[in-house]
This record gives C-alpha cells, structure tokens and sequence, in this order.
C-alpha cells in the first residue's frame, strides 16, 4: 500500500512550524505501507507528483485556515487519480467532517488520527472503525468518539526521515498533548476532550536527543502549557542541563501563571531562550471574557521575571475579541510599552469551528485588510465584539497594528545596538 500525506500551503507569516501531526502519522504506519509526506511549505503538490507516486491513499490535515487549499488537493487529486482514497483529518475536518466531505474527502478522521489512520490503511471496515465520518448511501455517518491513546510515551517519534529536514530552520516537538484550560476563542480543550497526557520526562529528552544527533541546534516545544506541571517541566529542564549541550538552545509557550522564579531558573539553565506566551489583551475585561483566568498584573509580572533571567518573551496579542474597546486597547498597548516583549504577534479575533466565539456575531472586512495580520482572520469568520462599531473595529485594528509594529521596531533596533 502506498500512502501520501500531505499538508496545505496557507499563509502563516511564520517559517518555523515543521508538520508534527503528519510526522507522527507516517511514523504510525510506515510499516504498513509505503510512505511519502508532501509539506507545501517546501514543495507543492502537483499531478505529476501525484501520478508518479500512485498512492491508493492520499491523507490531508487541513487547519480552518488552509482548508481551502485541502480543497484545491483534494480536486488534484479526484483528476490525478480517481480510484484514491482520500483521507482528511486535522482540527477543520474534526469540527466540519460535513465540509471536508462535501469537499470530495472519502473518509474523515476526528480527533488524535494514529490508531485511526493504521486501521483505515489496514483495511477494517469502516464501521467498525471508531472516530470517523463518511458517506454511505448519500448520507453522512459518524462513527463513535475514539478513546485517546493513554500511553504517549508508546508513541514511535516523528517520522522525521521523510522530510527534508535541511527546509526547516526549527524541529517542532511536543512533551504533552492537551489543554485543561477553556478560553472561548480556542478549540484545543475540545479536540483533545479536555485533558492532557504527558509524555515521561526521560522519552522528551530522548527526542531532544536524536534531534540534536541529526544536526538541530533549535528546538521549539508546541506544548499548549509547557510548565503545566511544574515538577515535570523542572525534570526535563534538568535533563536537558545535563546532556550538556551548550550551543542547543529553545523555546516553549505557556501561561503566566504558570512560571515563576524556580522555573525560569531552570528553563534559562537548560537552554530556553525564548517563551511564547498568550497575553491577549491589556484589558481585564477582555481577559474575563475570554475565560483566560488570568490577571493583567501576572501577565506583566511573567513578562518582567523573564526578561530578568534573561529569556526573550515572544507576545502572542489578539484584536477583537469578547469586550473590546478603545480604552482596552489603549490598555494593551500601555502593557507593551512597559514590559517590551522582544516580539509581538497580532492576530485578530477569528470564530474557529470548535469556539465559543462563533455563537457571536461576525464582520467582513478586506481581505487585503486582513492580511496584515498574523495568519488569522483566513478561512473563518472574523468575531465582531458587541462593545464595538463597524468603524470603530477597523480603526482600532489599524491603531494597534501601527502600535505594535512601532514596538517591534523599537526592540529590534534596541536588540541590534545592545
């Protein structure tokens, strides 16, 4: 059996993000089939590729925002070859296997796709199959929820081989999958059924340790929560500290409340050098809203106690959401000014299949207009606040936009000079 697995171009600005899911994926079944992974951030997919491989199965992850170029392959892919299966997962097609179906997908896979994935290419029949969708005679059937995979740490690493792995100038690795947290504008808690599972802090390092051994010098943990755990995170910073590599160095996104000084030290010891974290807004209102459980002043602290130690602070800032005004936005630039993370990222508020935020009301803005933005606000509706007008959004928007890229320059000039 031959299997492609392919993941869609979409415009994020970032360059950094390897495919983990599809890694895993391949990993789950290179013993059952022959493999081949496309990444359209580093090569297209064309009918010539399509014809020269052959596959019988042909597995698309698709985000919200790159569903529409899923499409386009899945419509590659009827044209190149029409006897394909063609198998459609990711976080789009778990909340809208309707959409991924009227797409021309033949089967979707919900949720965590390993186990899934090995039994479809395996051949069971697909209603014995638990966590997929798919047609029968015209009518959509969904197969009962797939129980989550208990033991992480029986997970084969990343499939990396099938990669061209000189294309990515950061490995992506994750130490646990899932969140316990509920913020309206994220659907992570619901894919993942509202719990995290932790891979053992000795099975992380040892992937530290083969990508260190197949020439990676920059890592970046893809944990929605990363000290979660705090004796846990402490462990694998410790781990890390003593492989004793001096020129490896990483990053991993968290929470404010969930550092302090005793994490930091050892994030900072073990190599971190830079933590994402998801400040949102400035505005308590907005946080509140959003269900974040998290104060401005903890945010500003975190920020601060990093910079401290040393440790770069990227923001990650979102526009519009639940509770937005012009005196918040205010608010949120007043806390960048003080605290000067060295990046920021603006997004805007996007009503993602799986969030709260789609209940509420949406506004269609340029697209030119939204492509300023950090990758959001594409292929979903854009969530329109209550608290504001439809020229009170757009002007707010270009004011923190301008706000932000003025920090951003200000903190690069200031990092070039220091």
């Amino acid at each position: 059996m031959r299997l492609l697995l392919v993941h869609p171009y979409f415009p994020y600005l970032g360059k950094d993000l390897f495919p983990l899911g599809l890694g895993y994926l391949a990993a789950s079944v290179k013993d059952i089939a022959e493999v081949r992974v496309i990444d359209e951030s580093v090569e297209k997919v064309t009918p010539e590729k399509l014809r020269e491989f052959n596959p019988e199965f042909v597995g698309i992850t698709s985000t919200t925002p790159s569903f529409a170029r899923a499409k386009e392959i899945i419509s590659l892919v009827r044209q190149a070859l029409p006897e394909a299966t063609i198998i459609m997962g990711g976080t789009h097609a778990t909340f809208r296997p309707e959409e991924a179906l009227a797409a021309g997908a033949s089967v979707v896979v919900r949720g965590e796709g390993e186990e899934t994935l090995k039994e479809i290419i395996l051949g069971r029949d697909w209603g014995e199959i638990k966590g997929i969708s798919y047609l029968e005679e015209g009518e959509v059937v969904h197969n009962p929820e797939r129980e989550l995979i208990r033991n992480l740490d029986a997970l084969p690493f990343p499939a990396w081989h099938y990669f061209p792995l000189h294309a990515y100038r950061i490995m992506s690795l994750v130490s646990a999958r899932g969140c316990v947290y509920r913020c309206a504008y994220c659907s992570a808690a619901q894919f993942w059924h509202r719990r995290v599972r932790f891979r053992s802090p000795r099975n992380v390092v040892e992937e530290v340790e083969k990508l260190y051994s197949l020439g990676f010098r920059r890592l970046r943990f893809m944990d929605s929560t990363f000290t979660l755990d705090k004796k846990r995170a402490l462990e694998i910073c410790s781990l890390i500290e003593e492989l004793g590599y001096s020129d490896l160095s990483w990053s991993c996104e968290t929470r404010a409340d969930h550092l302090d000084e005793e994490l930091l030290e050892a994030l900072k010891s073990a190599g971190c050098n830079l933590i994402c974290l998801g400040v949102d807004s400035g505005s308590q209102d907005v946080l509140d809203a959003c269900r974040r459980g998290l104060r401005v002043e903890q945010v500003k602290q975190a920020i601060m106690a990093a910079k401290e130690k040393g440790i770069k602070v990227r923001a990650y800032i979102t526009f519009g959401f639940p509770g937005e005004t012009v005196q918040g936005v205010h608010a949120t630039v007043k806390l960048l000014e003080e605290t000067k993370p060295e990046q920021i990222l603006l997004s805007l508020a996007t009503a993602y299949p799986g969030t709260e935020l789609e209940k509420g009301r949406s506004i269609q803005v340029h697209e030119n207009w939204v492509k300023k933005f950090h990758g959001h606000g594409l292929g979903a509706k854009l969530y329109f606040p209550e608290t504001l007008s439809r020229k009170e959004y757009t002007k707010l928007g270009d004011y923190i936009y301008r706000e932000i890229r003025r920090i951003n320059r200000e903190m690069r000039r200031s990092t070039a000079t220091s």
